[in-house]
């Protein structure tokens, strides 16, 4: 009769589970015992981590033993390191941050696309002022992704983006569609824009009904802005018939810097022009806003590219309005 096989895989994993049985230690133990000893106190430590007394120096005995050792000698004004304990402290708040790093790395890792393509299109003012840093942030956080970014009329947008050309798309103001799903971005004045050279550089402020006689420069599209400042005027019956459409925003502030035209703009679109004293915001009365929002249809699911890129877009329009220079 043959010899029964012998079973050395079971002896492996014996000798592993002896290994982790004398060799591990149990983190949530470990971070208490950090924090008694940092602060020296079992009461701080009580108040600082909101967890019962009782509980902390019961994970720490248990913690006493695993490691077979004394780690703290309870005195009147609190407790004390032993050898073991010093020893221990030491290694802790490395073992403990290493721990945290790699729990970092994997919620990294899973906001991370891994791969695939995501697409956008944005209307000219918003493509200037916030997409180059979008798209910097984006590459540099997630090199693996493809990214195609479209710069079209606030009107093409939105065709794009409804006929499932583009994932996500930004918009100007509410649309009526059902099928679109909006992430509210900013809300910001529009401004008279002029130069110093205009005849109202000056005033402190212009009032709708002064529009009426002024040479404003209006976007090409009938969405977006021009529809918001067309709908604005209307409300106090003035029609606006400007002689200049122009659909480039770096044309639009060349154009007002001989003084005769003037545009309404958000103080972002000319921040530079602004501060260097090149151009003049003027607040209108009553105030004119337009809000910004990231649009995308409402049954595309939203995958991890799309969030990914959402959040990218948020933080920068957040970082520009907080720091427009």
């Amino acid at each position: 009769m043959p010899p029964a096989p012998s079973k050395p895989a079971t002896r492996v994993k014996s000798a592993i589970a002896g290994i982790a049985s004398k060799n591990l230690l149990d983190s949530k133990r470990l971070f208490y015992f950090f924090h008694v000893a940092r602060l020296g106190s079992l009461t701080t430590a009580e108040a600082v981590l909101d967890v019962a007394q009782s509980a902390i120096s019961r994970q720490i005995q248990q913690l006493e033993a695993e490691v077979g050792e004394q780690l703290l000698l309870r005195t009147g004004r609190g407790v004390t390191l032993t050898e073991a304990g010093e020893l221990l402290f030491r290694q802790a708040e490395a073992i403990l941050q290493e721990m945290a790093s790699t729990m970092e790395m994997i919620d990294q890792m899973k906001r991370r696309p891994a791969g695939g393509q995501i697409t956008i299109a944005s209307p000219p003012t918003f493509s200037s002022l916030y997409m180059p840093e979008v798209v910097k942030r984006f590459v540099d956080a997630f090199p693996e992704t493809r990214l195609v970014a479209y710069e079209a009329s606030t009107g093409q947008v939105y065709d794009l983006l409804a006929s499932g050309q583009v994932d996500l798309a930004i918009v100007l103001h509410l649309a009526t569609s059902q099928k679109l799903s909006l992430q509210k971005l900013s809300t910001e004045p529009l401004l008279l824009i002029v130069s110093p050279r205009h005849p109202l550089s000056k005033a402190k402020s212009v009032a709708r009904e002064s529009l009426a006689s002024l040479d404003v420069v209006l976007p090409v599209g009938s969405h977006g802005s021009r529809a918001l400042v067309e709908a604005y005027c209307e409300e106090a019956d003035i029609h606006l018939d400007p002689r200049l459409r122009l659909d480039s925003l770096n044309m639009t502030k060349a154009v007002l810097a001989d003084g005769r035209f003037c545009a309404v703009l958000p103080r972002l679109a000319c921040a530079s022009e602004i501060a260097r004293g090149e151009l003049i915001a003027i607040p209108l009365v009553p105030v004119l806003k337009r809000t910004l929002y990231l649009a995308s249809l409402r049954d595309r699911p939203q995958t991890v590219h799309m969030k990914a890129l959402g959040r990218e877009i948020a933080a920068v329009v957040r970082d520009k309005i907080t720091d427009p220079q």
